[in-house]
């Protein structure tokens, strides 16, 4: 049978449009690469490209050495345009990104390097060279499912934040995205990715 973060951990990787959910997010195990600027250039999509590639290859290694089959997590993305309560996109020049994609807990530093360094040798993507292993916890959340374009996140955003507000809540972590299906591969409109935001209640 094989295993999954979105197996296992179904209330963090499941949303709706409709509602806006308080969850809470254990610890995770991520790869990580950091960024800044336009997420529209190649340099963006070479470092998705090079998590998606350790991703397989720690996917591979983990078939072939331990006899587990375990699913691929979907991409994730921190973003920082300094004031997250106004995040907007559209605002290119100033946002700072981390992607990630969450693996098993079983994955240690010394497994992810041997494995990193074999991928090095392989594959052509400067980029692999700057991932790194990183295990992150949010805690409290709410989260929200946006389906449609990227660049109309914008009205999620907002519903959630008006929720946070009139909850009493604050924010303590950066928006998060966290994306369910290719842009590549489904029309803009079809696309599904969950708005997130890690807080706080007022007076904790």
């Amino acid at each position: 049978m094989k295993e999954g973060i979105r197996k296992e951990y179904k209330k963090q990787y499941d949303a709706s449009t409709k509602r806006i959910d308080v969850i809470d997010v254990p610890e995770f195990n991520f790869i990580m690469v950091d960024g800044i600027g336009n997420p529209n250039v190649d340099e963006f999509k070479l470092k998705s490209e090079a998590l998606h590639i350790l991703s397989k290859a720690i996917k591979d290694y983990l078939r072939d050495e331990m006899d587990l089959l375990y699913l691929i997590s979907p991409l994730e993305g921190l973003w920082d345009t300094y004031d997250n309560s106004q995040f907007d996109v559209t605002r290119k020049k100033m946002i700072k990104f981390t992607l990630m994609i969450a693996q098993p807990k079983l994955l240690d530093e010394q497994t992810f390097e041997h494995i990193k360094e074999n991928v090095i040798e392989k594959k052509d993507n400067p980029y692999i060279l700057d991932v790194y292993l990183k295990k992150m916890t949010e805690g409290k959340c709410v989260q929200m499912l946006h389906r449609g374009a990227y660049n109309t996140e914008i009205n999620t955003t907002k519903q959630i934040m008006e929720y946070i507000t009139i909850q009493g809540m604050k924010l303590s972590g950066l928006h998060h995205e966290i994306y369910l299906n290719d842009p590549e591969k489904v029309v803009k409109d079809k696309l599904k990715t969950i708005i997130r935001y890690a807080i706080e209640e007022e007076g904790v």
